[in-house]
Parts: C-alpha cells; sequence; structure tokens
C-alpha cells in the first residue's frame, strides 16, 4: 500500500457517491473496488484523519472522511495528534557517496552561558549526548561541516534560505553577556558557491551571503562538537519569519546532494535547533513533549522526512519552526536513514525540548546494500 493509492482511493469516493455507499456497505469490496487493503478502507470509513495525516495527506483531503464521508459537522472522530505509521514500507535508502556524517543537536544559549538554570542531571545528561555526537564527527574524519541554523539577529537582503560563502565567519553570545563565547571558523566559499549552483539549477533560490555573524545558532553546537578549529564550515541559514515551507527545507536539502557528490570533499551535515521551542510573548518555556516524542520517534524508524508533507500550521502550533534546519538535513541525507537518539531533555528554564540525534548512514548504506544484492537474486 502507498500514499497515491490511498489519496486515490479518498477522491474516487469522493467523486462517487454510489461508490463510497457501496464501500461502506461491504467494506471487504475495498480491494476489489479501490485498490486498498480493508485495514486502510477501515481508516477511511471510521474517518481517522490523524492516520491519514501521518502517511503525508494533506488537511485538506482528509477533512472529507470525517465532515463528508460520515456527515460529522463537528469533525470530531479525530484530535489532532500526530502517530507514526509504520504500515507503509521504507523507501530503499540512497545516501550520497560523500557524506560521512549526518546529525542533528539543540542550540540553547543557556547550555554554554548558564547551564545552572536548569537541573544539574539535565544538564549532565545533554552534554553526554553532545559527546557521544562529538565522537562521531571526529570519526567521520570530514573535510567540511556545513551546519544549519535559524536567523536569529541577522538580517539577510532575501526571505530565502542562506548559504555563507565567504572565507571566514565570526561571532560570540555577546547578546546573551557572554563575549567570552566566541568563534573564528574557516569557511569554504568554492563547496558553498556550488551548492548554490544545485539548488538553483533544482529551480529553487538561494541567498549567497559573504557575511554570515555567527550567533548560539552555530556557536554552542560547534563549540561543542568542531573536531578541530581548522575545519571548514559553510552555514547554512533558515529565515523562516519570512518563508516556511517544510517540503521546500526537504527540496533544499536534496538539491545539494549532487553537489556534495562531485566535491570530492567528505562532507558533514549538521542540523541545530530545538524540537518544541517558542519565542512569541507569553509563551516561551513551553515544552511539548508528545510531538517531540513524535519527531524523535520518525527520526528512529526512518521516516523523518515524513513531517515534510505535513502543513506548516500544525508544526508552527507545537513551536517547531526550527525543524526546518532538521528537514534540509534530512533532505541531504536521503530517505529510510535511522536516527539514534542520544538525549533528549524537556527544559523548561532555557525554553525548549532539547536533543542530540546521529543519523545512522552505515546502517543506511548497508540496508540499501542488502535490498540491491536480493533484488538481483531474484
Amino acid at each position: 500500500m502507498d500514499k497515491g493509492t490511498i489519496e486515490a482511493a479518498i477522491l474516487a469516493m469522493a467523486r462517487d457517491a454510489d461508490l463510497l455507499a457501496a464501500v461502506k456497505q461491504e467494506p471487504s469490496q475495498a480491494p476489489k473496488l479501490l485498490g486498498i487493503d480493508e485495514d486502510w478502507a477501515a481508516t477511511i470509513l471510521t474517518g481517522n484523519r490523524d492516520r491519514l495525516r501521518s502517511i503525508g495527506l494533506g488537511d485538506g483531503l482528509t477533512i472529507l472522511v470525517s465532515r463528508w464521508f460520515n456527515d460529522d459537522l463537528g469533525d470530531a472522530s479525530s484530535s489532532g495528534g500526530f502517530v507514526v505509521d509504520e504500515s507503509m514500507p521504507l523507501p530503499t535508502p540512497d545516501v550520497p557517496r560523500n557524506l560521512v556524517f549526518a546529525g542533528g543537536c539543540s542550540h540553547v544559549p543557556d547550555l554554554l552561558a548558564r547551564p545552572e538554570i536548569d537541573p544539574d542531571d539535565a544538564v549532565a545528561r545533554l552534554l553526554t549526548g553532545y559527546e557521544k555526537l562529538a565522537a562521531d564527527i571526529a570519526a567521520a574524519d570530514p573535510d567540511v561541516i556545513l551546519v544549519s541554523a535559524d536567523c536569529h539577529f541577522q538580517s539577510f537582503d532575501t526571505g530565502h534560505f542562506v548559504l555563507g560563502v565567504g572565507e571566514r565567519h565570526t561571532g560570540s553570545m555577546e547578546f546573551f553577556k557572554r563575549p567570552d563565547l566566541d568563534l573564528d571558523l574557516a569557511g569554504h566559499p568554492d563547496l558553498a558557491r556550488s551548492l548554490a549552483d544545485a539548488i538553483r539549477a533544482g529551480g529553487l533560490e538561494v541567498e549567497e551571503a559573504p557575511r554570515v555573524d555567527l550567533d548560539h545558532g552555530l556557536v554552542v553546537p560547534l563549540r561543542l562538537l568542531l573536531p578541530r578549529p581548522d575545519l571548514p564550515v559553510i552555514p547554512v541559514i533558515t529565515q523562516p519569519a519570512r518563508s516556511f515551507s517544510p517540503f521546500n527545507a526537504r527540496r533544499f536539502g536534496e538539491a545539494m546532494r549532487s553537489a556534495i557528490d562531485n566535491s570530492g570533499l567528505k562532507v558533514a551535515f549538521l542540523a541545530t535547533g530545538g524540537l518544541s521551542h517558542w519565542l512569541d510573548p507569553g509563551h516561551f518555556g513551553g515544552v511539548d513533549t508528545a510531538f517531540d516524542t513524535y519527531i524523535l520517534q520518525l527520526l528512529q524508524s526512518g521516516r523523518g522526512l515524513d513531517m515534510c508533507s505535513l502543513e506548516p500550521f500544525p508544526l508552527l502550533e507545537h513551536g517547531q519552526y526550527e525543524i526546518l534546519n532538521w528537514m534540509i538535513m534530512l533532505g541531504v541525507a536521503g530517505p529510510a536513514v535511522r536516527g539514534n537518539v542520544y538525549a533528549y531533555e524537556p527544559m523548561e528554564a532555557s525554553g525548549g525540548g532539547w536533543t542530540v540525534v546521529h543519523m545512522d548512514l552505515d546502517e543506511a548504506r548497508e540496508r540499501s546494500g542488502a535490498l540491491a544484492t536480493r533484488a538481483g537474486q531474484s
């Protein structure tokens, strides 16, 4: 069963009242009449929008199954909760050959600027996760690392995603009363411009920024994770206040894959940002552990890209604007890569659900090879 078949079945019944009535009367006829199994027919006929949303169907489509198929004027049969549906088979992994590391971590400023505001044991567990991820990056021995973060204090010329093309990137956490927490990084202009060319060739827009002022979004993770001070870094900056498109974030990452493969370099990609995290007035400090758990389950099961099919509102409602940074990384790594969650800590004082995740590229490549071998033997 696949998403397209289920979508076609819903639309077919929406267009043909007699067909809808026939399937309602005899759900066992669903395979013959619609090409879907009885389990998915039951999902549709009971108006289970939560499950349909989990496979990437848009809310405009799923509302048909409640308000129109069941005449539920209050649309009361679904909770709006998010579920991970593992009944759909994973696609074959397709990791770029020159990608040697992919992962993500939060960039919470208080972790370095004033860790004492959060519980000591939670801070310790989170830092242990960073230590494990630092070891993974060091073992991968990259020639360059791409790091995605959202703009916090710096405005750029456009509303597009940004690639830092400068020779160097500098900054500190002076806005958090810690100018001593600074960073001076080498850039990689040649690869950055090649990435920009590949993104435009993919039909997307990107801004090449000769200057990216480093703030906590890059200072925190790189002070904790950078394996050596001379490792070139390319900042990838999202601007969610000006554009929030989950699917385009995925496409942005996917568009970079060809440039990575043609670079001749060992490339690492680190996503940064919270899970649930709000900066709007009156809401800071909230943590949505249920939704954070959903995101982490998607990553662990190799279904991280599924979140890119969600519409913007449910993501933003749960404080997920920084998830664009992760979606770009997932687009680069490709489908069906499973994540190892090294840490997750809900910390209200510092304002979010913080995590550290390593994407297992080796396991994905092994699975891809095994699938190819099996296909060749059949």
